[in-house]
């Protein structure tokens, strides 16, 4: 094989996949030496590396700038006890690293998403916390293309192999939950969801339908919110809820944020929890143990995920494999106050 005078100007990572006839996730793995591609294959794509000078020009510019020291985190936002959550787990793995943490709000729009991450590759990092809806924009795409390291943080109804990520249970907690509702005599529960197009809320909703249908109760449409993941939304969502002509006796939400905006509806209202209405949250955040009643809810692991990302992203920055590329860990139901059997028989089936 004939190959071209070395170019003063390297190949992207996209060139080398093309030239090769793999994928840029390939090249990839190979650049960062982890698992998942054949022998053959990866002596194909590091001569080709090699040729063309990538490696020595990349290495060359980390050379020059030295290591900056920073990690970044991206998240919608830094309002609610989901992100402040994993953020404390996040902190602490940071400091005992030495490295610094540069936190950016995307606030849910696509413009300064955009704008963060151009951003991101015209300045230096050590590595990215995407703490993102990453379906949109080809966030990861980006970060691949430029062998930025990152581990994306969120729960996921499937595991991809792709790029590392860490998540929990969430079809698990969405059945759970639904189980103990129906366990306590329960047959009208509705959910109240976050964006269906976000694979972590349809594994919640999931998760509910399968607890509803292995007890032989009907899925009513009527009874199933799609909102967003905001207070706001779950006091909205209620409103509606309670004017339907048979109302629920339960109503359970995809995270705690939602479950206070159904708290304060149902205090207006003058219904009272868990007598005439029970409610189960979801995340288990810093604040629900000390609502009144304190909130049953499933809880995600928030600061474990956190640290054990952070420590993962740590362990890609100084070239050591993974073992694994996904880690889920476990949801559980933390069961306290706000649920009780309904005050009226329940519906037959």
């Amino acid at each position: 094989m004939t190959m071209e005078p070395k170019q003063n100007k390297r190949l992207t990572m996209a060139q080398i996949a093309k030239e090769v006839g793999v994928s840029i996730t390939t090249v990839s793995k190979v650049l960062n030496n982890r698992p998942g591609v054949g022998d053959e294959m990866r002596i194909r794509i590091q001569q080709v590396i090699k040729d063309n000078d990538y490696v020595q020009n990349h290495a060359a510019r980390h050379l020059r700038k030295g290591q900056s020291g920073l990690i970044d985190l991206a998240l919608m936002r830094l309002e609610g006890g989901y992100d402040l959550g994993i953020l404390h787990g996040i902190q602490g793995a940071i400091e005992e690293s030495g490295h610094r943490l540069v936190i950016f709000t995307t606030n849910e729009n696509e413009k300064v998403e955009r704008l963060w991450l151009r951003r991101l590759l015209d300045q230096s990092t050590d590595g990215v916390l995407l703490l993102l809806p990453y379906e949109r924009i080809g966030i990861t795409k980006a970060l691949l293309e430029h062998t930025i390291p990152f581990v994306a943080i969120g729960d996921r109804d499937e595991p991809t192999t792709d790029f590392p990520t860490i998540g929990s249970t969430i079809w698990h907690g969405g059945y759970t939950a639904t189980e103990y509702l129906i366990s306590l005599g329960h047959r009208r529960i509705a959910i109240i969801t976050g964006p269906l197009h976000l694979m972590n809320f349809r594994a919640r909703l999931a998760g509910y339908r399968e607890a509803l249908e292995q007890a032989g109760i009907p899925v009513d449409p009527a009874l199933i919110c799609e909102g967003n993941y905001l207070l706001g939304d779950g006091v909205e969502q209620t409103r509606r809820l309670l004017d339907l002509p048979e109302p629920p006796t339960a109503i359970f939400t995809c995270n705690d944020a939602q479950a206070t905006g159904v708290y304060q509806v149902l205090y207006q209202r003058h219904i009272h929890i868990p007598d005439a209405m029970s409610v189960v949250g979801f995340d288990d955040v810093m604040y629900t143990a000390q609502m009144s009643p304190p909130l049953t809810t499933v809880r995600q692991p928030l600061a474990e995920m956190g640290k054990m990302a952070t420590n993962m992203l740590l362990q890609i920055i100084e070239g050591q494999p993974l073992i694994s590329n996904h880690v889920e860990l476990s949801t559980s139901l933390v069961i306290r106050d706000s649920c009780a059997p309904p005050r009226q028989s329940p519906l037959s089936m």
